[in-house]
């Protein structure tokens, strides 16, 4: 992906002391809402199991 293309797709931009924020919608270009919905699904699934390791890791 060039520099052009990721600057094309921020929609939004903060500044927080010296850090620069940028939200951008580059990956969802291009995808089927079936795409982006098991996208979602596999995010949420490495999430719950970074979750999970950390309720194990927290209990001994």
């Amino acid at each position: 992906m060039s520099a052009s293309t990721i600057k094309e797709s921020i929609v939004e931009q903060y500044k927080i002391g010296n850090t620069i924020i940028k939200i951008c919608d580059s990956a969802y270009i291009d995808k089927t809402p079936e795409d982006i919905e098991k996208i979602l699904h596999r995010v949420m699934e490495i999430g719950m199991t970074i979750w999970e390791r950390s309720e194990k890791e927290n209990d001994c």
